[in-house]
């Protein structure tokens, strides 16, 4: 059984949910270069949702860091347990191998937003 800290485990989640804070950021930055004269009102609409997930997920994160400074060392979790409970491999190679493991690049192609 492999385990780490909780303390070390809450930062490393922090890590990874600032990034994708990042790239809902760039979202909502791209969003405000679209031309939407001619799209579903309601379709705008749910674009805002991009800024209120941006911003949900840089106070996740900026949590997960105090809790991780608050609770010490905490009690060692195991990690193939808590790798078992999530289906994403770059997810489960962060929590289990405590290394900073790169993201997938993004697969170019065409995009369709709607």
């Amino acid at each position: 059984m492999t385990t780490r800290s909780t303390a070390d485990l809450l930062a490393t989640i922090a890590e990874d949910v600032s990034e994708m804070a990042s790239v809902a950021h760039s979202l909502d930055a791209l969003t405000s270069e679209l031309d939407l004269t001619h799209a579903d009102q309601n379709k705008i609409r749910d674009l805002q949702r991009v800024d209120a997930l941006f911003q949900h997920l840089d106070d996740v994160s900026v949590l997960l860091r105090k809790m991780s400074a608050m609770i010490g060392s905490g009690p060692d979790l195991d990690t193939g347990a808590l790798s078992n409970a999530i289906r994403l491999d770059y997810l489960k190679s962060r929590l289990t191998e405590n290394t900073t493991v790169a993201m997938a690049p993004a697969v170019s192609g065409d995009v369709n937003l709607f």
